[in-house]
């Protein structure tokens, strides 16, 4: 329940008797077994599978139920589909930016602000970096952070690198954690929180400071310390709050939009 000073909060509580109740879309049902074929049978992106003529016969289902599952698996990011006669659907890989663009759009319809997402960054990100740590002796985590931190600072001056060697360097603390549960969360959310689809600016001195925090992080992941770790990335997300509290606090409060993320 609401306070008074604001709308409920949004649940999302739908009873699974109602999903139960509902038969499942033919649909949704052949797009789930091409999904199992592929895991079962271990393809890699780039594998082409049967015709769409092929698939129809083995799932016995018409071409529109057929185009149907494939073009969902497409906007997953599961295929691709190679036009011409000798095309036909094409094992590809989901990855963060799907799961991105999917939170954007439940975000948009919750009224999440951006700030919201940085919030989260800053509580999640500090946990991943002490799980990286305590996975250093066993891991090249701490060697390739070491390195992720090396090419940023070989070409800090270039936006586009600094954007995505940041970008990395937070995906590989993540999956350095050991869960990958934690590595599609936080690279979906990065995808977000750059900031730069609003409009927000990284000047060559905020660059030095985060190649600074970077570096602080990866020492302490390699000398396995996952308290220092903790506390580097603590104070990394907290300096990173307060430069768009400074610069940019009207992009803090803007509800985020599916149509800005959707692509990502």
């Amino acid at each position: 329940m609401g306070d008074g000073d604001g709308p409920p909060l949004r649940p999302d509580v739908t009873p699974r008797s109602v999903a139960r109740s509902r038969p499942q879309k033919t649909a949704i049902i052949v797009a789930a077994a091409i999904v199992d074929r592929i895991t079962a049978q271990g393809l890699h992106p780039g594998h082409v599978l049967p015709a769409e003529r092929v698939l129809m016969e083995e799932y016995d289902v018409g071409r529109g139920t057929m185009r149907e599952a494939l073009r969902y698996l497409e906007l997953q990011g599961v295929l691709t589909i190679k036009p011409g006669p000798k095309g036909g659907p094409v094992v590809a890989a989901p990855d963060s930016r799907h799961l991105a663009s999917t939170f954007a759009l439940l975000m948009q319809f919750a009224g999440t602000s951006f700030g919201a997402v940085i919030d989260a960054r800053r509580s999640i990100e500090p946990v991943t970096a002490s799980l990286a740590a305590t996975q250093a002796t066993s891991s090249p985590v701490g060697d390739q952070l070491l390195e992720s931190v090396t090419s940023m600072e070989a070409d800090l001056g270039d936006w586009d690198h600094f954007l995505d060697e940041n970008r990395r360097f937070h995906d590989l603390v993540a999956w350095g954690s050991g869960n990958p549960i934690f590595g599609y969360l936080v690279n979906s959310l990065h995808w977000i929180t750059d900031g730069t689809v609003l409009g927000i600016d990284y000047p060559l001195r905020f660059r030095r400071a985060v190649l600074d925090a970077h570096r602080r992080v990866a020492e302490a992941v390699k000398a396995a310390d996952p308290e220092a770790s903790h506390a580097a990335m603590t104070d990394h997300m907290e300096d990173t709050r307060r430069y768009f509290e400074r610069r940019y606090p009207q992009v803090l409060d803007q509800q985020l939009k599916w149509e800005q993320f959707g692509g990502a």
